[in-house]
Parts: structure tokens; C-alpha cells; sequence
């Protein structure tokens, strides 16, 4: 299928590097790595983050191909599957990016998509992937607990990623976008304020997983307590922000999901604002 737009699967993939390369400077984000530091992650740094990034943008550029090709979700699943294999084995068995591998593989075949003619440029990317794959989609209420986000989700009664995606992404739209549009403040600072913008509304399994409920509520009235304060448009908000990630860091949290929702949203935000330019 012929590509629309002067837009390509590479650059529909070197924009999804280009998202999860942002969300890793994204600083201070509690618990996660950038880099700064390792946050609640001993067995990680930015280095493996880059190596996995890096190993894994030729299978966005397939998910972003099947997508044009108007493929069922199992064959978007079996590339994510080779994608996955792909980041063990670069970064020595370590989990850095498989929640973003579903996400923003979603979202890069939903891309691919639009730019395949399917969908007018003015329909969002969560809109296309609700659309074409969200009816094939089983909420993990429905699966066995074959990992630990759909254990997370079966012991607390969310619906986790998948619930994200039947949705069309819905956190990406109503939270992580507005608030990476915040004016007066630089990029850098806008990322900061939608990741806990993300981190205060949004459901995170591997938060549930690392702390329980308390742990997850927590994590909650923090980022409700930075936002109430005023969130990054505050004088002296870093240092209170980098106090909290500390925090994360002494209580073992941290918070995967909402890094993969940041990584969504840096990658929309390119897609919808500018789809032309990867940079």
C-alpha cells in the first residue's frame, strides 16, 4: 500500500524512538531511570534504556507496515512478540520497554494506518486503534494471569493497558496532551508536568505491583500534592519534584505504566502536531 503524506513507516518508527528517547531525559520522574540516575531500578540505566531503544525501532517500522497493510491484532502480536525478544536479548533479560511495545506498537500501526489512506489525517491515532483492533482485544478480566500487569489487574479490578487501548487511549488524549501543552514553561518542563499529570489520574500496574494499593495511593497524593502546588509552573518546583522522586527511590515504587503513557504522548504529539517532520 502506497503511503500518504510523505509519510513513511521509517519515519512513523524513528518518530517512536524519538518519544521513548524523550520520555528517558524526561527529569525528575519518580522511581523511573534517566539520565540522572537509576531511580528504583539497581539492574538499569540510560545506556540499556538506549540499547533497547535502539534494537527495537526496525519492528515499530513493521508494526507501522502491518498497520498500512490493515492486519488483524494477532499479527500486530506476533511482531510484538519478536519485538520483545529482540529487548531481552539486547539489554542482557532486562524488562525496559515491553509495556511501551504494546502501546506505542499500537499506535505505530495506527500511523501506519492513517498515513495508508484508511482514515483522514484529522482522525486521532487512539481513535484508529479503538477502531480496528479494539473489538479484537480481550480485557484482562477475560485472560488467565499469564504476566504480571494482567495479575495486577485480576487482584485490583483495573483494566490496565489493554483498557487504555480499547479506549483509544484516553489518558494520552485528556491528561498527557493538555498538560504537555502548558504555556510558559519549556519542553523539558512540560514533560515533567505530564508525567504527573499521568502519574495523579492514571492506572499503573507496575506500581501496584512494586507497593500494593498503599503504595499506588501514595504515589497518587504525591503527584496530586506537586500538582496542587502548582506542578512545575511553581518557583523551586524541581527540587521538590526530585525530593519526591527520592521518595519513590527509598520506597522501592516506580511507575512503568505512566512512563509508557509519557513515551504515547511524546509520540501523538509529534504524529498529530507536526506528522511530517520525525525529527
Amino acid at each position: 500500500m502506497n503511503m500518504q503524506n510523505d509519510i513513511s513507516s521509517a519515519s512513523i518508527a524513528k518518530c517512536v524512538s524519538r518519544a521513548l528517547r524523550l520520555e528517558l531525559e524526561t527529569y525528575p520522574k519518580p522511581g523511573l531511570v534517566s539520565r540522572v540516575d537509576k531511580g528504583s531500578h539497581p539492574d538499569m540505566d540510560a545506556e540499556c534504556f538506549l540499547d533497547s531503544i535502539a534494537c527495537l525501532e526496525p519492528f515499530f517500522l513493521l508494526l507501522a507496515e502491518a498497520g498500512a497493510e490493515r492486519c488483524s491484532l494477532c499479527r500486530l502480536q506476533e511482531i510484538g512478540i519478536a519485538a520483545e525478544a529482540a529487548m531481552l536479548s539486547a539489554t542482557g533479560g532486562r524488562n525496559t520497554h515491553r509495556g511501551a511495545i504494546f502501546s506505542l506498537g499500537l499506535l505505530a500501526a495506527a500511523a501506519g494506518r492513517r498515513a495508508g489512506g484508511d482514515f483522514s489525517p484529522g482522525i486521532s491515532l487512539g481513535k484508529i486503534v479503538a477502531e480496528c483492533w479494539g473489538g479484537e482485544m480481550a480485557l484482562p478480566g477475560e485472560l488467565p494471569c499469564v504476566s504480571d500487569g494482567i495479575s495486577m489487574c485480576h487482584r485490583h479490578g483495573i483494566s490496565g493497558a489493554r483498557g487504555e487501548a480499547k479506549k483509544g487511549f484516553s489518558s494520552v488524549y485528556g491528561t498527557g496532551l493538555p498538560a504537555l501543552g502548558i504555556a510558559g514553561v519549556d519542553f523539558s518542563e512540560a514533560c515533567v508536568q505530564a508525567f504527573f499529570e499521568l502519574l495523579a489520574f492514571c492506572e499503573d500496574t507496575t506500581l501496584l505491583k512494586r507497593g500494593g494499593e498503599h503504595g499506588w495511593n501514595f504515589a497518587r497524593s504525591e503527584a496530586r500534592r506537586f500538582l496542587d502546588a502548582g506542578g512545575v509552573l511553581r518557583e523551586g518546583w524541581k527540587d521538590e519534584a526530585v525530593a519526591i522522586h527520592h521518595v519513590f527511590v527509598e520506597r522501592n515504587l516506580t511507575a512503568g505504566g505512566v512512563a509508557d503513557l509519557l513515551s504515547a504522548t511524546l509520540f501523538v504529539h509529534q504524529m498529530e502536531a507536526d506528522p511530517h517532520a520525525p525529527r
